[in-house]
């Protein structure tokens, strides 16, 4: 039962943290929507609907937004979706400073190790690092088909 409760709660999560766009046509909810991977492998005739698009953070299970993607084309009215492509994009960057880059230190340390306010006559090499993290998501898009 705890399993069972653990399972649930993560899909509710995950659903949570994937952001859809649909542009398209809309029809009744169905109940099922089959998943393919290429316009070849649908082996009925069927009408496109439109397109979708699921995002999330980098390292969200692509399993987890396939499900996702379902949810949404079962309520467009939806038969099937055809995955188009899964892709990382970079949605912006942190840099992070650390050092002092000024030519005259605010503090300076004595060789005792005691820290001290500089004066004019505190002089030495300073440096400083810059570190620069790259955000990621996921995003994957397909086509929502209805059957003919």
């Amino acid at each position: 039962m705890i399993r069972l409760l653990s399972v649930v709660t993560l899909a509710v999560l995950c659903s949570a943290c994937v952001n859809t766009d649909y542009v398209g046509k809309t029809y009744a909810p169905t109940t099922s929507v089959d998943v393919y991977y290429s316009m070849s492998d649908v082996k009925r005739s069927y009408e496109v609907m439109g397109k979708i698009k699921a995002e999330a953070m980098e390292g969200w299970d692509s399993n987890a937004m396939i499900a996702e993607l379902q949810k949404q084309a079962q309520a467009k009215g939806a038969d099937a979706i055809v995955v188009e492509d899964v892709h990382t994009q970079v949605t912006g960057s942190t840099t992070t400073t650390s050092g002092n880059t000024s030519d005259k230190p605010e503090y300076v340390a004595t060789q005792d190790g005691k820290i001290k306010k500089a004066n004019s006559k505190d002089s030495g090499d300073y440096s400083s690092t810059a570190t620069t993290v790259e955000t990621r998501q996921k995003v994957i898009e397909a086509e929502l088909l209805k059957y003919q």
